[in-house]
């Protein structure tokens, strides 16, 4: 699909009466970035955009767009994307966010999970965690990104647990992304075998950064897809 500005071709800046102005694309793009917390890198990620190089990300592709077509928040349902670094979950889960507040009009936010517990920390320390947590606790969808790329200590395992827990009892929407099994029980069950079957992720599993109980909601809340490619970040 061509998403090319009519009014500046791409370019960001449209000229009129001998001067030069932005773009109101530009605008349009910052503007939901920002509402969003869409870190800068990914302004331009959408679903429209993501290329699919294997079946499995095909797959998440469609997962991917099902999920934002048919959001209601009222349901609950969150999505999962499990994959190797570098095989597009994060765009995925940015373009998702994007669809649905365009099309929704559902204000769902951003979140790097260790950029969020350092902001927690910084806030906790100043006495000023209350509202902060309200936000990422009540709004009806977030992303929770790179969900357990580092070995937690035991307050910000419990924090993590806590959000995860309360979100599920609420039936708030998550998309979370790793690059870690969350079990390592993929292999059994024959529903994933096949797609599991191959993704090269690190050994470590959810289940050791988090406790298994956090491990079972994040199975029932969300629909678990398993991405195989390459490590698009190295050329």
């Amino acid at each position: 699909m061509d998403r090319t500005c009519s009014l500046c071709g791409g370019t960001g800046f449209v000229k009129a009466e001998g001067s030069v102005r932005l773009c109101e694309c530009r605008f349009s793009r910052e503007d939901v970035n920002r509402v969003l917390r869409i870190p800068r890198r990914f302004w331009d990620a959408e679903l429209d955009n993501y290329e699919c190089e294997t079946p499995s990300e095909n797959e998440a592709y469609k997962e991917a767009y099902i999920f934002a077509s048919s959001f209601d928040p009222e349901e609950g349902r969150g999505l999962t994307l499990v994959g190797p670094p570098g095989v597009g979950k994060t765009h995925l889960a940015v373009g998702i966010l994007k669809k649905i507040y365009r099309e929704k009009g559902i204000k769902g936010l951003f979140f790097d999970t260790k950029d969020l517990i350092y902001k927690l920390k910084s806030l906790m320390d100043e006495g000023k965690t209350n509202r902060a947590i309200k936000a990422i606790l009540n709004r009806p969808l977030i992303v929770l990104d790179d969900l357990g790329s580092e070995r937690l200590s035991e307050w910000q395992r419990e924090l993590i647990s806590y959000i995860i827990s309360y979100r599920y009892n609420e039936l708030k929407s998550t998309i979370i992304t790793t690059n870690f099994s969350l079990s390592g029980e993929e292999k059994k069950d024959r529903r994933i075998r096949k797609v599991a079957e191959g993704i090269d992720l690190p050994k470590v599993l959810m289940s050791e950064r988090l406790d298994p109980s956090t491990v079972s909601r994040i199975y029932e809340m969300s629909k678990v897809v398993y991405i195989k490619g390459r490590d698009r970040r190295r050329l």
